[in-house]
């Protein structure tokens, strides 16, 4: 009997594909969920997953790893997919994959399986990082294989069967929440114009509902890795679960936006990410007080291109861990702390301070003569002008004159 892993994680789809494998295909499924900081009880999945036909379930928590390896990485690569996106359903998908690598080969599989939707970006980035570790692993995918058409189908071969199922409900299709932030797929918003019911969201408040006192908070970095909060030292998973319901009382990091999916599909999507959003902003601050005008620049398209590739599926590809090695040595002196204040959904830096500051307001005085005397300014404001000048005069609507 042929063995597999499937990535589990209790869904309608995943509970469906866990029996297809098992009883329509005949094979021997051994199934991992994994905890990601969904703020759920996930040990239920593991009794779930044998009663609907796995050999054996693992239930794992990955939540440490998640922010060690995924989450932080993207952060001091001050990554962002299109300005709104903080890759978080992404970097789930990668850790997934890792994961069941891991576990395929500990337990003799020759094949991998998912229930990701078969039109989204996440299948794409599942098997593509799978196949960047080890391309010996077959991936099935029982969406694209069984002849469920549509939800009344899965309902009926669920239903006939007695299959232990929750029938979904109206609203959003799905909420995936990790510790990175919440993605929102709602079927009754397909008009762009159309506002998203208030009930939808799960992290942030409206923006009416939040308090009218700001929260001032204080975040320090080491090597552009949070690691203090308000100046008490603490680790990433509480940090970051703090700064979520911080964020999230202040609707920091709620989004709605229409942005490029992998296929280049325009789609609209709903974001909840307070976390990443203020870690984000005190980040590239501190980062402005400690890097050179030169790193700077080239930070900002490198970003860009590192935020393109995650977001496509490619976390084990060649080039973004030779751009993470840039990044890497970019944070070397991205230490210090940032002060923010959190109120009616924005993020204000009030003050920021490095032992690596580059900053010295004696230079940045105007009127401090002190380092600059006059006749050096003249000069360089001459040199400076030079191309200017040259260029009126030789190719300037005068010129002919």
């Amino acid at each position: 009997m042929p063995r597999t892993i499937l990535a589990f994680n209790g869904d309608f789809e995943s509970r469906l594909a866990l029996h297809w494998l098992a009883n329509e295909r005949g094979y021997e499924v051994v199934t991992l969920s994994i905890n990601l900081g969904q703020e759920t009880y996930l040990e239920p999945l593991g009794e779930l997953a044998l009663e609907l036909g796995a050999s054996s379930a693992q239930v794992v928590d990955r939540r440490e790893v998640f922010l060690r390896d995924f989450a932080l990485p993207v952060l001091r690569a001050d990554a962002i997919y299109q300005g709104s996106c903080y890759l978080g359903s992404a970097l789930a998908r990668y850790l997934i994959a890792q994961e069941l690598v891991r576990v395929a080969r500990e337990e003799g599989c020759t094949s991998v399986a998912h229930a990701a939707a078969s039109k989204g970006n996440d299948q794409v980035r599942l098997e593509t990082a799978i196949g960047a570790q080890d391309p010996r692993l077959r991936v099935l995918a029982p969406v694209r294989e069984w002849n469920l058409k549509n939800m009344e189908d899965k309902l009926n071969y669920a239903r006939k069967r007695r299959l232990p199922i929750e029938e979904p409900k109206g609203g959003p299709v799905a909420v995936d929440r990790n510790l990175w932030g919440v993605s929102l797929y709602l079927s009754d918003v397909t008009d762009p114009w159309k506002e998203p019911p208030a009930e939808a969201f799960v992290l942030t408040r409206a923006l009416d509902k939040t308090p009218d006192q700001a929260a001032n908070i204080t975040i320090g970095f080491k090597a552009g890795i949070p690691q203090s909060l308000n100046e008490t030292e603490i680790d990433s998973i509480k940090l970051v679960r703090e700064l979520n319901r911080l964020g999230g009382d202040h609707s920091i990091g709620r989004s709605d936006v229409v942005e490029d999916r992998l296929f280049g599909i325009k789609s609209r999507e709903f974001y909840e990410s307070p976390a990443p959003t203020i870690l984000h902003a005190a980040h590239r601050d501190l980062e402005s007080m400690v890097q050179s005008r030169e790193t700077i620049q080239l930070r900002e398209a490198l970003s860009r291109r590192y935020a393109e590739l995650v977001y496509m599926g490619f976390w084990f590809h060649d080039a973004r861990r030779a751009l993470q090695a840039f990044f890497d040595e970019s944070q070397r002196l991205v230490t210090g702390e940032v002060r923010l204040k959190l109120y009616k959904g924005s993020v204000s830096v009030m003050g920021r301070r490095s032992p690596h500051s580059l900053y010295d307001s004696r230079l940045a005085n105007q009127t401090n003569l002190e380092f600059f005397d006059n006749q050096w300014a003249k000069g360089f404001a001459s040199l400076w002008s030079l191309p200017s000048r040259l260029a009126a005069r030789q190719q300037g609507p005068d010129s002919e004159d």
